[in-house]
């Protein structure tokens, strides 16, 4: 019997660390789902907020962002170029 229990724990102790390294390998991964904002590289975007003093906020899809570009009025359009951990980067569009 007590074979059969260490046998049982080390087979739900190895079950329960390949789940775990699975999970972490995924959060690490650069294309892993909470990873969003290099999606939106390339949207053209209206400002419903003015960016000042370099920095500002914008709303796409259900979630905020905090943004980072030249001083732009609100109502102005502007293409995500790139991230910045969670800070989405916008420049100007020609008009």
């Amino acid at each position: 019997m007590t074979w059969f229990v260490i046998f049982a724990a080390t087979v739900f102790a190895l079950y329960f660390w390949r789940q775990h390294r699975a999970r972490a390998r995924e959060m690490n991964s650069p294309l892993a789902s909470h990873r969003s904002g290099h999606s939106h590289i390339g949207q053209v975007v209206v400002l419903e907020q003015g960016i000042q003093n370099g920095t500002g906020r914008l709303r796409l899809g259900n979630r905020d962002w905090a943004i980072r570009g030249p001083n732009l009025p609100a109502g102005a359009k502007a293409r995500v170029t790139g991230v910045d951990g969670t800070v989405l980067l916008v420049d100007r569009i020609a008009a």
